[in-house]
């Protein structure tokens, strides 16, 4: 694959555009596994929605969205349309009997099974002429990007609930950081 040197001062060039490109790789990424996902009925948001709780449930709505990264509105027509096929079930929290807790159902637990080696096959065909090395460093780019466009947690600036939702992601993994050198035990992991 050739590249080509950068357009000239001022001018924007989309070959050499992160945004670009980190769009253009996740749309590609998202059409290969596409039709693993129609042949089941579900579309990618209910993939994103059943492998965010595969790897931590319970969750609320919210707890969902600042995952997915999700609208919260996008987000609950999306469970809604999971419980009605039957693969994700509402409870009430252990905790707050008022709130309300969303799990894998039995059968999206097996959706889960079937179709997440189909998506690390797709992930490992996208990184086939990858070297260790450059993923390591473009993970480590990709963090400090996220980093860069959200630097303070804490920050109270107007912005747009995806970076909202990005604000909180990173608080939620700092503090879990946080937990994990102070010795705490990582919260076990449900099963696929």
């Amino acid at each position: 694959m050739s590249v080509r040197a950068p357009a000239a001062k001022g001018r924007y060039d989309l070959e050499h555009s992160i945004g670009y490109l980190l769009n253009r790789a996740a749309a590609l990424i998202a059409a290969r596994f596409d039709d693993d996902l129609k042949a089941r009925g579900v579309s990618l948001q209910a993939w994103r929605i059943l492998a965010a709780l595969s790897q931590s449930e319970p969750q609320s709505l919210s707890e969902l969205a600042d995952h997915t990264g999700s609208e919260l509105s996008y987000l609950s027509r999306s469970v809604a349309q999971l419980e009605k096929q039957g693969l994700v079930e509402r409870g009430q929290s252990a905790l707050d009997k008022r709130a309300t807790q969303l799990v894998r159902s039995t059968a999206g637990r097996a959706l889960v099974r079937e179709l997440a080696p189909k998506a690390r096959d797709v992930e490992r065909l996208s990184l086939q002429e990858v070297s260790d090395a450059d993923l390591d460093t473009t993970l480590r780019t990709l963090r400090a990007v996220c980093h860069n466009l959200v630097p303070h947690p804490d920050a109270s600036t107007a912005v747009n609930r995806k970076l909202t939702i990005a604000r909180r992601v990173k608080q939620k993994a700092q503090a879990q950081g946080d937990e994990l050198r102070r010795g705490a035990k990582p919260p076990p992991r449900p099963e696929p």
